[in-house]
């Protein structure tokens, strides 16, 4: 009778104090249970104007990510004690299609390129002995709906075919539209596809960016001088507004800035010769409106390193943060290399890693809060899962909290 009393007293309160009440639970746990409490809290909690406030209090959270090696994916939840386990659980038994099998069936099948606040970009399989763009959708597994994104229309893709050379193969990745308090004061959310064909290096750089809100593809060319001298080789990596390319020699970096349409080169980086640059030591993340930043690994810390993006040629670069290792870990290393909804995802192997057989190896992955700046363990890895194979990042808000994109 007296659990119920509390339940009773709140029913009798308006709906606007009861949203401020729930608006102000610490745990999104707390409120999803609130949600199975009754129909009335149910209403309230679940209704699209008080999500969207909600998630502009709340950053998503973090449910896992998903190794990718060619054609398949799979799954690795958030474990126990990480904060986000309850919800990557029930996202795992079955609460979201991970396995995308709700998307039409096409010949080769669908190829995860790129995960961004909770949407997923899929491919068919890359061009083949003709200059075609693949089909792709972004799809959202939570909620089982996607969306077909229209080819590169002919006379946006005419200097690609004009080229000569066949695509290498592409890149694809996601990237979001408004900043994220932008989005809370529209209606609906909306995405940007960003697609490079890889072509040989004497040719063109050509981005091509599709915006949902807009339902337009757009190009922006560097020329063949520049970008034979550039020689970019790694994979695209999205920060805030800004695709990012490291060169060859991790020297330069090409940025594309997908609200101008403008591709530019960053020419004072490294931060410093004495900055170890690798893909398993660095990794790229927003510091600020306007800034680029860069986390680097030494024995026992992580340091963060920021410029701004448009600053003069001798500005030099500030030391914003040092975040300490857990200890007990050695042989760190970023697992993914740049910020991905706000977070970086670490790995750490238990005790020296001295051991003569890797297999036995204690391999824990972590997640870095760029927010809290909080480490926390994500899930243990074998060997053999932790392959270098590309890894996105899977954020979103479990039910009944969520809102889909699509």
């Amino acid at each position: 009778m007296s659990s119920r009393r509390p339940r009773r007293l709140l029913l009798t309160l308006p709906d606007e104090v009861l949203e401020e009440f729930f608006l102000r639970l610490d745990a999104l746990p707390d409120l999803a249970r609130a949600s199975a409490a009754c129909a009335t809290f149910r209403r309230l909690i679940t209704a699209r104007a008080f999500l969207r406030r909600l998630h502009s209090l709340h950053p998503r959270p973090l449910l896992g990510f998903f190794k990718r090696e060619g054609p398949s994916c799979e799954f690795f939840p958030a474990a126990p004690p990480h904060s986000s386990s309850a919800a990557a659980s029930a996202v795992a038994r079955g609460a979201a299609d991970l396995t995308f099998s709700f998307l039409p069936a096409t010949p080769g099948g669908w190829r995860l390129r790129n995960i961004r606040r909770g949407l997923a970009l899929l491919s068919t399989r890359d061009g083949g002995g003709g200059c075609f763009f693949p089909d792709v959708v972004v799809c959202d597994p939570l909620h089982r709906r996607y969306a077909q994104i229209p080819q590169i229309p002919d006379d946006l893709a005419a200097p690609i075919r004009r080229s000569g050379s066949l695509p290498k193969g592409f890149d694809y990745l996601l990237a979001p539209a408004r900043r994220e308090e932008e989005e809370e004061e529209e209606e609906d959310s909306s995405f940007k596809v960003v697609c490079r064909p890889r072509l040989t290096e004497e040719c063109d750089i050509t981005v091509f960016v599709f915006s949902s809100g807009a339902g337009i593809w757009r190009a922006a060319t560097l020329g063949s001088s520049l970008a034979t001298a550039i020689s970019v080789t790694s994979r695209p990596r999205c920060v805030h507004r800004c695709v990012y390319w490291l060169t060859r020699f991790l020297d330069r970096l090409l940025i594309l800035d997908t609200d101008e349409m403008e591709l530019f080169m960053f020419d004072n980086f490294p931060p410093s010769t004495g900055f170890v640059l690798n893909h398993t030591t660095a990794a790229i993340a927003e510091a600020g409106e306007g800034r680029l930043g860069v986390f680097n690994l030494d024995v026992h810390n992580v340091n963060l390193l920021s410029r701004a993006i448009r600053g003069s040629a001798d500005e030099q670069w500030r030391h914003d943060k040092t975040i300490p290792l857990l200890p007990g870990y050695s042989i760190w290393r970023f697992v993914n290399h740049a910020d991905v909804d706000g977070y970086i995802l670490l790995g750490g192997v238990l005790g020296s890693g001295l051991q003569s057989d890797p297999i036995t190896v204690g391999l824990q992955y972590f997640s870095l809060d760029l927010k809290t700046f909080r480490l926390e363990r994500l899930c243990p890895m074998t060997i053999y899962q932790a392959r270098n194979s590309p890894t996105e990042l899977y954020t979103s808000f479990p039910p009944p909290l969520s809102l889909s994109s699509i």
